[in-house]
């Protein structure tokens, strides 16, 4: 089944090409050209084939993983095989392992077998890039196309995750502001707002987004707003809005200060106000503890 960030990432290498051709140090194959190539039969995966000229005489598969997956290596080495079966031509495969659940101590590059000894054999090696290990300010400076991916990179350690992404999205928004063109700001800003959803939850990432300017004139990012509006309407009916704001205070509250005590959870519990509960949540990554949160009025 297609992930959220399928589209979104296939639009963008596509639309922004010279930016990923550079960010993954794939040059040596320029220029590259999006491929008119389906291999939906067999992967409902982020495939996108790239060819060195037209027609190609090099071609470049990219394969972007947010989660495990146990026959990666089998299926790289089967896009792979597909595409110079119809092109032939050499191919060269990478993989771009967005998160660290896509990662795996076992995870190796290559995948070797001998179908019988000296008689025939395949040794097949792939690139992996772990985008959480990618240094950040490579991304923050680099194209405008692979700005989005800078909320993937490697963060400060020993800080907390919403607080270490919430200067990446702002020096996002800063440079869109400047160097964007008004379409363009949008869809790179929506794209942002899906990839680092990936990494914290729709709750944050709505806090995290809510001061970048640009995000409200992007018709994307207001559809996804008003599916997550729909989702809050239905989950309200079943457990009172009251009640889900308390436990999204709650449960993010802890990602910042901790568990929070005893008194701590009374406390919001008897806060029934909904207006005051929705401001709580704005001011979740603005404020340094339970104590300054609760008093919000």
């Amino acid at each position: 089944m297609p992930k959220p960030f399928d589209a979104t990432l296939k639009e963008l290498v596509q639309d922004f090409l010279t930016d990923y051709q550079n960010q993954f140090r794939l040059s040596e194959f320029a220029p590259l050209l999006p491929l008119n190539v389906d291999l939906s039969t067999v992967t409902a995966a982020t495939d996108i084939a790239l060819g060195q000229g037209d027609p190609p005489v090099r071609i470049v598969d990219l394969n972007f993983v947010s989660g495990p997956d146990k026959d990666l290596l089998a299926r790289i080495l089967l896009y792979n095989v597909l595409l110079y079966y119809r092109y032939r031509v050499p191919v060269h495969s990478v993989v771009v392992l967005l998160r660290p659940a896509a990662d795996s101590p076992n995870l190796s590059n290559k995948l070797r077998y001998e179908g019988r000894k000296r008689k025939g054999r395949i040794d097949f090696t792939f690139e992996i890039i772990r985008l959480w290990q990618q240094p950040l300010q490579r991304y923050l400076q680099g194209g405008l196309g692979t700005l989005p991916l800078a909320t993937l990179c490697r963060l400060p350690e020993k800080v907390p995750l919403a607080e270490a992404l919430a200067p990446v999205i702002r020096k996002i928004g800063e440079r869109l502001e400047r160097e964007a063109t008004p379409e363009d700001r949008g869809k790179l800003l929506t794209a942002a707002y899906v990839l680092a959803g990936l990494r914290v939850s729709r709750e944050v990432a709505d806090i995290l987004f809510q001061g970048v300017r640009a995000m409200r004139d992007s018709t994307t990012y207001q559809a996804i707003l008003e599916e997550g509006r729909s989702e809050g309407r239905s989950e309200g009916r079943s457990e009172g809005r009251t009640e889900a704001l308390q436990k999204t205070l709650l449960r993010q509250g802890s990602q910042r200060f901790g568990l929070p005590s005893a008194d701590v959870q009374a406390s919001i519990a008897a806060i029934t106000n909904l207006e005051r509960l929705e401001r709580m949540t704005e001011r979740l990554l603005v404020v340094s503890s339970w104590q300054d949160l609760l008093e919000t009025l």
